[in-house]
């Protein structure tokens, strides 16, 4: 039975305002819900479910029975109650596999819609074909939210000579895919006399969930015909500012049109823009409610504008969506709320960030006493476009004075798991064995792994009489002629590991110096060294044999067995250290992945070395951003699009 649309729309420009409300409307009972059914919550960040946790116990002393999904859940959960195809759906992974297999065969590319890619992907170039098919789907999967207009257009046989809709065809065609669910299911429930959907909560609560695209707000918005749906929304400014005309728009225009609109909002609120648009143009949805809650310091009857700071005149002038106007001769230097500092290198970064909230956490300090209540550590977040340069600094500048009275508490987020983990960095040693020239040093670095050494057997000291005995021996690189030939270098046994063992263990054998068939003993060496020789021979012939198997096309099964062999015979089963045992368990996860999402993919063909080393160093170098801030200290971060948490203090 159709049903009235319950759409309630609240803005403001203060999150802590928004978090209240979300507070006081959650406590309202709601009439013939069972008590202990959860209250579903839309989210866009893992970060926002512990700040919105935080919110709600210190309001209410428990935060419980609380479901918290990203839009993208709420979405994929909707249609599988109500769309037949889940089983269908294209994920990112495997359309990069569908459009490899296309691009990487040039009889598929034939046609004349490819004229351009067969130029770009002309050569012997493995990495290009793999590289652009990661690109493409990275599109498509954005098209599926953003464009369903156009794929399902394409599907239909329009632009016959468009590459881009040839190649969707040939890998989505008659699958029920993400685009063609949404548009079924919208053609069956987003009109107001249409039936009510199945499998949604009588009440829905979505929190800064911004960045979403049209076709997702849509399908959350036919919640708001089963019951009720409170919509969130934080925005800088209290004016509609979803007009704003784009960097190219203004470009086009007279510049005395522009002169009073708020460069930040027109700069840098491309995304935010759009999203308001959207939501105040009333094509996509229909608030039934729309509330107003915002923090303005003009409604203030004792609002003195002459004493703001420097942050604060910003943000006033950003609600009301105005151009800055004249306010002080000069900047106040003891005014610390908009910083910037020019540091030469990361590392003086670290340091100088650490001074400065040193400063602003000493309520002894000017800096300090601005802050009323006392600001926490963790009340501070520091961002960065990739957070793991910076790790080593962090954790030698804030760890480094752990114990101390200037030690600040902190907290890593958003770190790839991988990043910095020993057998992380043996695992992509490995795998470029086929171009290493296995010199003594990179050789011997490699089994000073903890890891390694542990499953070899090997201690520290026997490491270092190993190291003096092969440089005594002769050994400097290449295993043998064969493989030094391969490195246009003379194919003779001269520094090579083979010519070096073979005099260490003959003068172990014969401890005469004399030469054995052309081969002169080294005598050296110690008879209770002959273990940590024999533990090196072997991780030595793993990575010879590894070294011609690796340099080979395999299919992803075959890669996937060789791999998971080369980690057993290499690394232990069981290590000691925890965090090794971690790594090697996240290691084996990405092998298997490797090869099961091109088998979901139906991808069976070769698999160059060069396609398998970029497919794991893109996989172990993701970040994970699942990691929680909040967690107690200052929060090292990543800049993630619209990550919107009421830190008080924020450094770039």
């Amino acid at each position: 039975m159709p049903g009235r649309s319950d759409f309630r729309l609240y803005h403001s420009n203060a999150l802590d305002v928004l978090g209240d409300l979300f507070a006081t409307q959650l406590r309202e009972p709601l009439p013939g819900r069972p008590l202990l059914t959860p209250d579903v919550v839309l989210i866009p960040q893992v970060a926002m479910r512990r700040w919105l946790q935080s919110t709600l116990a210190q309001r209410h002393g428990i935060a419980a029975n609380l479901r918290f999904l990203t839009p993208g859940e709420f979405v994929r959960e909707t249609l599988d109650a109500n769309v037949p195809g889940a089983s269908d759906d294209l994920d990112a992974s495997a359309m990069q596999w569908s459009l490899y297999a296309q691009l990487a065969d040039p009889a598929a590319l034939s046609g004349r819609a490819f004229a351009p890619l067969r130029a770009y992907l002309s050569g012997d170039d493995a990495l290009k074909p793999w590289a652009l098919a990661g690109e493409l789907a990275s599109i498509f999967e954005k098209y599926q939210a953003w464009r369903r207009d156009w794929l399902l257009a394409w599907e239909a046989g329009e632009e016959p000579n468009d590459a881009q809709a040839e190649l969707w065809r040939r890998i989505a065609g008659g699958r029920r895919h993400r685009a063609r669910r949404i548009d079924d299911y919208l053609a069956r429930f987003a009109a107001p006399d249409a039936p009510l959907p199945t499998g949604m909560p009588a009440r829905l609560f979505a929190f800064a969930t911004l960045n979403i695209s049209p076709d997702v707000l849509r399908v959350i918005a036919t919640q708001a015909r089963v019951g009720t749906l409170h919509f969130h929304v934080p925005t800088p400014s209290r004016r509609y500012w979803g007009d704003l005309p784009t960097y190219a728009e203004r470009l086009q225009q007279d510049p005395a049109e522009h002169e009073d609109e708020n460069p930040l909002l027109s700069n840098w609120g491309a995304a935010g823009r759009d999203f308001m648009a959207v939501l105040g143009g009333y094509e996509v949805v229909h608030p039934s409610v729309e509330e107003e809650r915002y923090a303005d310091p003009e409604a203030l009857p004792d609002d003195a504008p002459d004493r703001d700071t420097l942050l604060g005149r910003l943000q006033r002038d950003l609600l009301h969506r105005r151009a800055p106007r004249p306010w002080r001769k000069q900047v106040e230097r003891d005014d610390p709320s908009l910083q910037v500092h020019a540091c030469h290198t990361r590392l003086r970064e670290v340091q100088v960030l650490h001074d400065r909230l040193r400063a602003l956490l000493d309520n002894d300090l000017p800096e300090g006493r601005r802050f009323d209540p006392p600001l926490q550590a963790r009340e501070i977040a520091v961002l960065a476009p990739d957070i793991d340069p910076y790790r080593p600094h962090i954790e030698a500048v804030f760890g480094g004075l752990a114990g101390t009275r200037d030690y600040i508490p902190y907290a890593l987020a958003d770190l790839s798991p991988l990043a910095g983990e020993p057998p992380a960095d043996v695992f992509l040693r490995l795998l470029a064995l086929p171009g290493a020239r296995f010199g003594v040093s990179e050789v011997l670095d490699l089994v000073a792994t903890p890891a390694v050494m542990e499953a070899a057997n090997l201690d520290a000291a026997g490491l270092e009489r190993l190291r003096l005995w092969l440089h005594e021996a002769g050994a400097r690189w290449g295993l043998d002629p064969d493989h030094r030939a391969r490195h246009d270098a003379p194919a003779d046994d001269a520094y090579t590991w083979r010519l070096a063992l073979d005099r260490l263990l003959l003068g172990h054998a014969s401890g005469d110096d004399e030469d054995l068939a052309g081969v002169a003993p080294w005598t050296g060496l110690e008879g209770s060294a002959l273990d940590a020789l024999d533990a090196l021979i072997r991780v030595l012939r793993v990575l010879a044999r590894h070294e011609r198997v690796l340099g080979r096309s395999m299919t992803p099964s075959q890669w996937r067995d060789v791999l998971f062999a080369l980690l057993d015979a290499l690394l232990p089963e069981h290590p000691r250290v925890v965090a090794d045992q971690r790594a090697i368990e996240r290691l084996r996860r990405h092998v298997d992945a490797f090869a099961k999402s091109a088998q979901d993919a139906g991808f069976d063909e070769g698999v160059p070395p060069d396609v398998a080393r970029a497919y794991f160093r893109t996989a172990l170098s993701e970040s994970d951003t699942r990691a929680p801030l909040l967690t107690g200290g200052v929060s090292f971060a990543r800049m993630v699009p619209m990550r919107l948490i009421p830190f008080r203090a924020i450094c770039l």
